[in-house]
């Protein structure tokens, strides 16, 4: 590759996880301290080149806008926090051109929303997106191709990273692809990291830990059966234990019983569609299990002090506040 200078354009979404960016820019900014030489160039970029807060309230200067994009070698799209990402045709033309024009695309989180408004996935691109926001994908693209994996490469130059710490692994296996493992090993080592595999699941039904491991196989069983909830005896009776054995189990790791556990994680599933879905309470009160609405509401205030409702409009209210955009 000689001494060629790999340029990275990082796209900014409003309210963008703070951590993904981080960890992209000391990947980068390591190697070239390393090898005393300028190997990775990185931008900032947001729509209209105006400054951006970050999920944590920190406020990001630009280093251009859109028009400031020229064909580099990567664009990382590293989307928001927020519900609903706003539109930006002039976002989806930019992100076409590059791509024609050989850019490999790297999207973080709900980044992959983005691309796939865009126009770009095909039958055979394979995605990934944070298991929060998973099926609300699938209900908006129910024929783009998704899994669980950490992160996914593709033929055609699209990448995606679920988010967090995965999107680490991703840069340093594109590392590792255009300077060599001996690069990627010596950011690992410097970040003091075990980089995995990309068919590494986001949440692992191998569990090695066998203290844990009832109570790990009880929540795979409930999360697979949230809209049509079972009943706790019947999960004792899959994993050949009695309930009260459960029960023990989930208070000594939890503090709290299996049916309470069951509960939370029905209501923590109906978050995530409040925050990234439009479908009215009622709808969503069914598929996280819950045959009465007003259970539900009062299930939900127990734990996020707001009603579903309240908790829906505070957070749409802050997508729509201007200051998350410009200050």
């Amino acid at each position: 590759m000689g001494k060629k200078t790999f340029s990275f354009d990082i796209i900014l979404q409003p309210e963008f996880p703070s951590n993904s960016l981080v960890l992209i820019q000391e990947a980068l900014r390591i190697t070239n301290q390393y090898r005393i030489n300028e190997i990775f160039k990185s931008r900032l970029i947001t729509i209209d080149s105006k400054k951006v807060r970050s999920s944590n309230g920190q406020w990001w200067k630009a280093d251009g806008g859109l028009e400031a994009i020229k064909n580099p070698d990567f664009i990382i799209l590293i989307g928001g926090n927020l519900p609903i990402q706003k539109k930006s045709k002039k976002l989806f033309s930019k992100l076409r051109t590059a791509h024609k024009n050989s850019s490999k695309i790297i999207a973080v989180d709900t980044g992959v929303f983005i691309i796939a408004e865009s126009g770009l996935i095909n039958k055979e691109t394979i995605v990934c997106t944070h298991w929060e926001t998973k099926s609300n994908f699938i209900e908006r693209y129910p024929d783009i191709k998704i899994v669980e994996n950490i992160y996914t490469i593709n033929a055609n130059g699209l990448m995606f990273a679920a988010g967090g710490i995965s999107t680490l692994d991703l840069i340093l296996e594109c590392i590792k692809r255009i300077k060599g493992k001996s690069y990627s090993d010596e950011i690992s080592e410097a970040l003091i990291y075990r980089p995995r595999e990309k068919s590494t699941l986001q949440k692992s039904e191998n569990f090695n830990l066998s203290k844990n491991n009832i109570c790990q196989k009880s929540i795979l069983i409930m999360e697979k059966n949230i809209e049509t909830p079972i009943k706790i005896t019947e999960i004792a009776k899959k994993l050949n234990i009695s309930l009260r054995t459960l029960e023990r189990k989930f208070y000594n790791l939890y503090k709290m019983s299996p049916i309470k556990f069951y509960v939370n994680l029905r209501i923590k599933f109906a978050r995530n569609l409040l925050f990234y879905d439009d479908r009215k309470i009622n709808e969503i009160s069914s598929i996280a299990g819950f045959n009465y609405n007003s259970v539900f509401i009062n299930s939900f205030k127990k734990i996020y002090n707001k009603t579903p409702s309240e908790y829906r409009k505070y957070f749409r209210e802050q997508q729509f506040d201007k200051n998350i955009i410009e200050k």
